[in-house]
């Protein structure tokens, strides 16, 4: 698993917008959708971006800060500690702090660096596990813009009903191409209700730690609006069986205490400590 965090650097640039020479980020945006084969899946990717607030509105912002509480429980005790998340709308330039432990991620557009007191860390396992925290920060916290990466085949699987049939979910397939950087075996499936075209969970399968290629749950709530934006205040990951239903209780948990977007840029903050 040691190896997955090399291959995030890429994913990250999946998730800067910017397109090739004379392309704007816009246009790029654009292509992204029509390049979904399938009516189904193609409108409804289209109606949850504009029920997040539209890709025109992500475009308009440079960055977005994110203050978050991020637990783990065990069925003994539960653990929190707070993360700084910074990532760079256009570029994939992402920083993630761990103050109390003293942990700092950096991808300054072409490499992956992870310290601990200010020092490169050597030990792959941590590596790992931040890669897997950085992840969350890239595919999970901008949702659903985070779909207009390159290297991601969308397909329609179809709705799915809750009990009674009063609530609908349209599915999405995310299948991760050479360009994201990704483990061709990881996979997503968005869920995204059918009567507000909201993202409301995800079905993941993720190679970096904590998750060790095991299936996942996400449901995200709590939405609050951001210039524009609409975003996910809590995450809640539930252990999964092979058809995306939770098995358990909360395995870990992510709540968002604050969003900023265009904050200001420190020199350096995307490639040290």
């Amino acid at each position: 698993m040691g190896r997955t965090w090399r291959a995030l650097g890429l994913a990250a640039i999946a998730l800067g917008l910017a397109g090739g020479a004379g392309c704007s980020r816009v246009d790029t945006c654009k292509a992204r959708i029509d390049a979904v084969s399938s009516d189904q899946g193609r409108k409804a990717l289209r109606d949850t971006l504009w029920a997040h607030g539209s890709f025109y509105r992500w475009t308009d912002h440079r960055n977005v800060r994110l203050v978050v509480t991020w637990t783990e429980s065990t069925p003994r005790e539960s653990a929190s500690h707070d993360e700084l998340w910074l990532l760079d709308t256009a570029a994939g330039k992402l920083r993630v702090e761990v103050p109390g432990k003293k942990l700092v991620t950096v991808f300054d557009g072409s490499a992956w660096r992870f310290f601990a007191n200010g020092k490169s860390i050597a030990d792959m396992a941590t590596r790992d596990h931040l890669a897997g925290a950085a992840r969350v920060a890239q595919e999970l916290a901008p949702m659903p813009f985070s779909l207009l990466g390159p290297g991601l085949d969308i397909g329609f699987m179809g709705t799915h009903s809750g009990p009674g049939e009063a609530r609908t979910w349209e599915r999405l397939l995310v299948v991760y191409t050479g360009a994201s950087g990704r483990s061709a075996s990881d996979r997503m499936i968005v869920e995204i209700r059918d009567s507000t075209h909201r993202v409301e969970a995800a079905q993941i399968r993720w190679t970096e730690l904590p998750f060790a290629t095991r299936p996942y749950r996400v449901e995200m709530d709590d939405w609050h609006e951001h210039d524009g934006l609409v975003l996910a205040h809590r995450y809640r990951f539930f252990q999964a069986d092979e058809k995306g239903e939770a098995t358990g209780p909360v395995r870990y948990e992510v709540r968002v205490a604050d969003i900023a977007l265009d904050v200001p840029e420190k020199f350096g903050m995307f490639s040290q400590p």
